[in-house]
Order: structure tokens, then sequence, then C-alpha cells
């Protein structure tokens, strides 16, 4: 974790931990209701119900930015899956509360999750999001994400990110 990225927002960025489940699946929910999409029609986000075995067991991160007791920000960095590049990581489930959202808690996370890919000997990390996302696809385009590919699935265009991390 960083701590000049710790300092630009209140709350505390921390480890996600076994009594946090019932509020990152509240704000996993609400995120995307908040970006337009129906939580029970999204694919392939069965990983935010247990945060231990698809995360922190094989190697990954999951982190939360807690504020006046109440999580507001979240983010998991997977590290072992069929889709992620040798030497890389993949950003999954990155939500900032629409009460909270241009406060500086996603930048934090994803500066988190970042230094955590670091730490793990890692190139670059990629990230999947909808291309009617608008506000994501922005978000990361503005932290030097750049697109690297797309692909339908069922409803959902989804545009592919990549960035770098030997030169930060």
């Amino acid at each position: 974790m960083n701590p000049e990225t710790d300092a630009v927002a209140p709350g505390r960025l921390r480890r996600y931990e076994p009594r946090d489940r019932e509020a990152v699946l509240a704000l996993h929910r609400t995120a995307l209701r908040e970006a337009g999409s129906n939580p029970d029609d999204v694919p392939d986000n069965d990983d935010v119900r247990d945060i231990e075995a698809n995360y922190l067991d094989p190697g990954g991160e999951f982190l939360v930015v807690e504020s006046d007791g109440r999580v507001v920000a979240m983010g998991g960095l997977a590290v072992d899956g069929e889709e992620i590049p040798p030497g890389a990581g993949e950003l999954l489930r990155i939500a900032a509360h629409p009460d909270h959202q241009r406060e500086g808690y996603g930048d934090r996370v994803v500066a988190g999750l970042e230094d955590e890919a670091r730490e793990r000997g890692l190139d670059r990390v990629v990230l999947w999001t909808a291309q009617r996302q608008r506000s994501a696809v922005q978000f990361y385009r503005a932290r030097g994400y750049e697109g690297t590919d797309h692909r339908t699935q069922g409803e959902y265009e989804l545009v592919r990110f990549e960035k770098s991390l030997g030169g930060d």
C-alpha cells in the first residue's frame, strides 16, 4: 500500500476481512445498479461471494476503504485464472459507493492493488469493464490504462484494459 495515496482521501485502505462480507456484497450490487447494470445478469461475478477462496488464498489481494465504520470502496487483484496472462494480475470488482464517488477512494484502491501487484513481481495488470459503464472507462483511461481488446458477453460489450507497472 502506498502512503502517498493513502493520505489523499479520508478513510482507511486495508485488506478485506471476513467481517466485510455483507458490506462488500451490498456495495457490489449497489455499484452495478448505479452503473446501469443488473447485478443478477452480470456474467461471472460469483467470485465476490467468497473473497478468501477467489482472491486471498490463491495469492491475490482484496482491499477495502473503510470510512466512518462503513466500507465505501473495494477492489480485488486476482493472480490465478485461465484468462490472466503470465506476469499479469487482473483487477476485479473495483467499486466506490455512489455517495462517495469522485472522492479519491477508487484511486486509492487501484493504486493499492497496483502496488500489491508489483510486490508480487507482476509487470502489468489487466481488467475488463462494460463499455456502457462510461465513468469506469474514463476512470481507467485517466490512470494510464490502454484499451487492448473487446468482446461481447451476453448483452454486454466489454473492453479490456491493460497497464504496464514497470514505468510507474
